[in-house]
């Protein structure tokens, strides 16, 4: 028998039932509704997170391209490349490391000036088939020579030859008691010994969340299933994606509820059940249209891109937070001033073109231009855009390229600058490139490579861009040595007042200020914050090079002077053997000779005596003559190098043939430095050479006389070997000439010496 609910009872029991399902399903809505913002929010900081990894590959690969570009392997460039690229990304810890195998290991522990150790570098490591020694450590307390392999992630990486060269991160690490992992990338660095090997970069394990200013307490990353940063109780959602060659997960916190969302199924659980379906209902599709425009929105402020909407008329509509975080205006400030302000004055009217171009409905991709910053400085933005010119609108994403193209150009220019101070041949050349390469850099509209004189002025050693008068630059300027040191009253005194705004950077050699570099700016917004640091870097090349030039200028005058002493010694010896023990023969042998006369003929011993010590005296004559000969010749002196040669040729053992095109004296040091290169070839083609017949040929123009000895011998001459050659090899480099020997096994030898004549024209055709 069934009872019937009576209607009172019933309908306040479906109310109920109705209230509790109301509640129920509004509580789950709220519950999908904060999942799916978890969901987004993952989302929105995998992409913040693939973005800054791949800042830091980009960074590694940037070091490791400015390693390649520099001659030798060196721990100072090391620490100055990574300290200059280490400002954009905010990682300071780096090494360069090299595989050294356990028969290599004595060579480069003498190369480094220290052994290879155990991590932390305290215990020196034990023998190994091969080591992973860090030989240049910045920003972290690892002593170079640390054998590396005893970090187990990073040797790990080290030995897998198949992804380091693309650039990869390792599993989590430890190094020196900090955690995080190694972004790895195979390199060079110079040229020679220990120029390859591997660049690595050490990555803290906050420097994530601390870049990207995530909470760890609401966001925990995860590096191949190990954690990183960050630790969460519960995890609302997660999402995984592939970086750096790894797997990496992001776990986000549950999304805190809002009052809406809170309020709707109490609301739910209290109306009666009709009131509660139609709120549920209600709420659910305001829930569905909040979500569809937070996707949007989302989509729109959590994009690293530049996103906006701009009109046909040249204003922008709406912009997104990286628009104003990158170009440092407020949302107000863009949109109430037409686009073109804020591009560079000299990419105005390329901009201009690109808009026309757009409003008739064309696409533009990739468009590249320059645009002022709030504080002055200058970034690229390359720009996408899609025009719907029915709605006056256009939609364009823009990508900030200013890193790229500023490391860029400035480790090439740096390159450039670096290949003329090692060549070192022409200063005048490397000093124009210099002020070439900055001005093109710092996009400056002037130049100026100064050099400080004795007198207090400043010349111009290397200019670029508008002239002097057009940026009121002057030559002259008054001031102690210690007032130079300042860059700013450099550029004080050197422009005038009401002129291009200037910057200058002192360029000091061994410790003296030697000059500047100045920059000019028609725009006073032209110059950037960091254009001091970045000139910094081509003064120290130039620094480097005038160095080298002092050197050598320094070298050279020594050599002369230590030739210059040695002739004179010949010259003092030779003369003192004439004057001194060859008079005295001389004498000797007229005594001996008075002597032969008054003993007449007498017999016995006295009279032989006499003959054997007149014979001896003679001799003796004969032999001081010789030796004075070769320590200095006296028709050297008196006639010539062509009468010399012809001496030479006469004395020789073997026949030789003088063809000697000139008719005039040339500077003393040059004929004694040619006389003694045709006496050491004529000495070394007689006792070694095996030749029947030698040619000597000497040719005189206005700026060289080239000296060419020629035998028909067996060839094959060294002149690694022995002392004689690379005696004259330096003697004619003393000079400013060179001394080359040419000899093929069964060929003959060909010596050719040339040597500055320093005989003008003009009295050469007089004689």
């Amino acid at each position: 028998m069934t009872t019937a609910i009576p209607a009172r009872v019933a309908v306040p029991l479906l109310v109920v039932v109705l209230s509790l399902a109301g509640f129920v399903i509004t509580r789950r809505a709220v519950g999908d509704e904060r999942g799916n913002a978890a969901h987004r929010r993952a989302a929105g900081q995998v992409l913040e997170i693939q973005g800054q990894l791949e800042r830091a590959r980009a960074f590694a690969i940037g070091l490791g391209n400015a390693l390649d570009g520099d001659p030798v392997p060196d721990g100072r460039r090391f620490a100055a490349l990574q300290g200059s690229a280490a400002t954009t990304v905010g990682l300071t810890a780096a090494m360069w490391v090299e595989r050294v195998t356990e028969r290599a290991r004595r060579h480069y522990e003498r190369r480094i000036r220290a052994p290879i150790t155990r991590p932390p570098g305290r215990q020196v490591a034990g023998p190994a088939a091969s080591y992973q020694a860090a030989t240049f450590v910045t920003g972290v307390a690892v002593r170079p020579g640390t054998d590396m392999a005893g970090v187990p992630a990073l040797a790990a990486t080290l030995r897998d030859p198949t992804s380091v060269f693309a650039g990869t991160a390792t599993p989590v690490a430890s190094l020196a008691g900090r955690r995080g992992f190694f972004v790895v990338q195979g390199a060079q660095f110079g040229r020679g010994p220990g120029s390859h090997g591997f660049l690595v970069v050490f990555v803290p394990a906050d420097w994530l969340s601390v870049s990207l200013n995530l909470d760890p307490h609401r966001t925990a990353i995860s590096l191949d299933g190990r954690p990183l940063d960050g630790a969460l109780a519960t995890a609302a959602a997660s999402q995984g994606f592939e970086a750096l060659t790894r797997r990496w997960r992001v776990d986000v916190a549950p999304e805190p509820a809002t009052a809406l969302q809170a309020t709707l199924p109490w609301l739910a659980l209290a109306w009666l059940p009709a009131t509660a379906l139609l709120v549920y209902l209600l709420g659910r599709g305001l829930l569905r249209r909040r979500r569809a425009e937070r996707q949007v929105d989302d989509i729109f402020d959590l994009s690293p891109d530049l996103l906006c909407v701009a009109g046909l008329d040249g204003y922008l509509k709406r912009v997104n937070p990286a628009f104003e975080h990158t170009l440092g205006y407020t949302a107000a400030e863009l949109l109430a001033r037409p686009l073109l302000e804020f591009v560079h004055p000299q990419d105005r009217e390329r901009t201009a073109e690109m808009v026309a171009a757009l409003s008739k409905g064309r696409r533009v991709s990739d468009f590249e231009s320059r645009y002022i910053r709030a504080d002055g400085t200058v970034c690229w933005l390359q720009w996408n855009t899609r025009t719907m010119p029915e709605d006056g609108v256009m939609y364009a994403a823009a990508r900030d390229v200013t890193q790229n193209r500023m490391l860029t150009h400035q480790q090439a220019a740096l390159r450039r600058v670096a290949t003329l101070v090692a060549e070192g041949d022409d200063p005048d050349e490397l000093f124009d490139a210099v002020a070439v390469e900055v001005g093109q850099l710092l996009t400056a509209d002037a130049t100026r490579l100064l050099r400080y004189d004795e007198d207090g002025t400043a010349s111009v050693v290397g200019s670029y861009g508008a002239s002097d008068a057009a940026i009121g630059l002057g030559t002259h300027r008054d001031g102690t040595d210690a007032q130079r040191d300042r860059s700013d009253a450099v550029a004080g005194d050197l422009l005038t007042v009401g002129t291009a705004p200037a910057v200058a950077v002192p360029i000091v050699v061994s410790g003296r200020p030697w000059g500047a570099i100045v920059a000019a700016w028609e725009h006073p917004d032209m110059a950037g914050g960091d254009t001091e640091l970045r000139m910094a870097q081509f003064t120290e090349l130039v620094a480097t090079a005038v160095a080298n030039a002092q050197s050598r200028a320094e070298l050279a005058a020594s050599r002369k002077r230590i030739v210059a002493t040695y002739d004179e010694a010949r010259r003092r010896i030779e003369r003192d053997l004439h004057d001194g023990a060859q008079q005295r023969l001389v004498s000797t042998v007229v005594l001996l000779k008075l002597l032969q006369r008054e003993l007449g003929d007498v017999e016995g011993p006295v009279p032989q005596l006499a003959e054997e010590a007149l014979v001896h005296a003679q001799g003796a004559i004969d032999e001081v003559r010789e030796i004075a000969r070769g320590i200095h010749p006296r028709v050297l002196s008196s006639g010539g190098l062509g009468p010399a040669l012809e001496t030479l040729a006469r004395r020789s053992p073997i026949p030789v043939t003088v063809d000697m095109h000139a008719d005039t004296r040339l500077p003393e040091n040059v004929e004694l430095t040619a006389y003694y290169v045709a006496s050491e070839a004529l000495t070394n083609a007689a006792k070694h050479a095996d030749a029947s017949e030698v040619g000597v040929t000497v040719d005189v123009d206005d700026r060289w006389i080239v000296l060419t000895v020629r035998d028909d011998g067996v060839g094959g001459a060294d002149p690694s070997r022995g002392t004689g050659l690379i005696g004259l090899h330096d003697r004619v480099a003393v000079l400013g000439g060179a001394l080359a020997v040419h000899g093929e096994p069964g060929a003959g030898t060909v010596l050719i010496a040339q040597i500055p004549s320093a005989v003008p024209a003009a009295a050469r055709a007089g004689a």
